[in-house]
């Protein structure tokens, strides 16, 4: 057997070993390959530059990064034109989070094979990744350009138009590659996601059920239905959706925050508590967990605990308007009318038209019989909000206060007429 019989043979070899997923006898034979072929005829050279490719991709299977990266070096090094060895070097670096030198090998790749749909994708998903969704867009455009037929490219592009707050243009372009790929579950999970940021929750729970027919353990296909009914009003479905999301994938934070809210709804408080305090376990700087936790405590009437939950919402977000108003809520109903009033003043600094802080600080001063300061906040509570049977019944308790009963009449009678259960 000649010499090049003989490599031609380990090379053949060495592919069928590779397609039968037995690394290591593939790599002993692209091995021989390399050492009887030298890369003195143009042809020997691109066969040694695909062998090096083939090789270094079995590296980088059985995780040996340096002989893989090794490898996609002296491929290209063999043969400079070969657009495939670019595109698996950026692969690498792509996989080992250094997305400059994947962008610059895949820019290499084009210039080679500027018809090639499946570069652009990559460089658009490293884009993606990057947050650079413009950019991501244009890749997929280039991508779909070439090759309309592919599902991925339109599934790509509806990722990045919803990550841009693009939710038609997402909900359209996830539609396509479901045209295109009935059977791609993540297409069918993308367009259910779509849908439901563009408010179509019925729409959405019929893609979402699609989408666990085809991946029962697709953990966010059960979460992104269960957002779905828990926005229709539908908690009880929308609790089993979460609670599958969370047996499918125990730390999946949103999931036990969602059915908090849930449990929160129907007024379950333990089980409300139980769920925000995991998903806090999970992720601890999560300012509106903190907020729905201190509300069921407060609904549990443990005002301090209530308190110090929505003390940690402001800490970390020192412009939560809502736990600024609650904690002044459970201050004043703890006797703290001066750090209740430090919270609406907070509030009403951050939004003057905050009605709901102006009627709780002029309860307050009217408490405090500032009588005149209370007037003004409620007039001001009033004007904002004209269907706030409090504001009208507190401002007829100043005006009885100032002693002009008329007004105080005429207030107490348009709360009354509000809500007949106003005292």
């Amino acid at each position: 057997m000649d010499l090049n019989t003989l490599v031609a043979a380990f090379k053949n070899r060495g592919f069928y070993y590779q397609q039968k997923g037995d690394l290591d006898r593939a790599i002993t034979d692209f091995t021989n390959v390399l050492k009887l072929s030298n890369a003195r005829s143009r042809a020997n050279a691109h066969t040694r530059a695909k062998v090096h490719l083939s090789r270094g991709l079995l590296y980088f299977q059985k995780g040996n990064q340096d002989a893989a990266l090794a490898d996609f070096n002296e491929a290209i090094a063999d043969d400079p034109t070969l657009a495939s060895a670019y595109v698996n070097r950026a692969n690498f670096f792509m996989k080992r989070g250094d997305g400059d030198r994947a962008v610059a090998d895949l820019g290499k790749a084009t210039l080679l094979s500027p018809k090639d749909a499946e570069i652009y994708i990559s460089r658009a998903s490293i884009y993606a990744h990057r947050g650079d969704q413009e950019r991501a867009v244009g890749e997929y455009t280039k991508a779909i350009a070439l090759r309309p037929s592919s599902a991925a490219a339109w599934r790509g592009r509806s990722l990045a138009y919803g990550a841009m707050g693009e939710n038609e243009k997402a909900s359209d372009d996830a539609a396509e590659a479901v045209k295109l790929d009935p059977n791609m579950a993540d297409a069918r999970l993308e367009l259910g996601l779509s849908l439901q940021s563009s408010g179509r929750a019925a729409q959405a729970i019929a893609e979402f059920y699609k989408a666990i027919k085809l991946n029962p353990q697709d953990a966010h296909a059960f979460k992104g239905r269960g957002d779905s009914y828990l926005a229709l009003g539908d908690r009880d479905h929308a609790i089993a959706d979460f609670s599958e999301a969370i047996k499918l994938d125990a730390k999946m934070t949103f999931a036990y925050t969602n059915r908090g809210v849930a449990y929160l709804a129907k007024s379950e408080w333990d089980l409300a508590i139980a769920d925000f305090s995991n998903a806090l376990a999970l992720d601890p700087n999560q300012s509106t967990v903190y907020l729905d936790r201190g509300q069921a405590f407060g609904a549990e009437h443990a005002r301090d605990r209530a308190i110090d939950d929505f003390t940690q919402a402001i800490r970390i977000d020192p412009h939560a308007v809502v736990a600024y108003r609650q904690r002044a809520f459970f201050r004043q109903e703890s006797g703290d009318s001066r750090g209740a009033l430090e919270d609406y003043d907070h509030v009403i600094e951050i939004n003057p038209q905050d009605a709901e802080a102006l009627r709780g600080r002029g309860y307050i001063r009217l408490k405090q019989h500032e009588v005149g300061a209370a007037i003004d906040d409620l007039t001001a509570a009033i004007a904002l909000n004209p269907r706030d049977a409090l504001a009208f019944r507190f401002r007829s308790l100043a005006y009885t206060a100032k002693k002009d009963s008329k007004r105080a009449e005429i207030d107490d009678a348009t709360a009354r007429k509000l809500d007949p259960t106003a005292r």
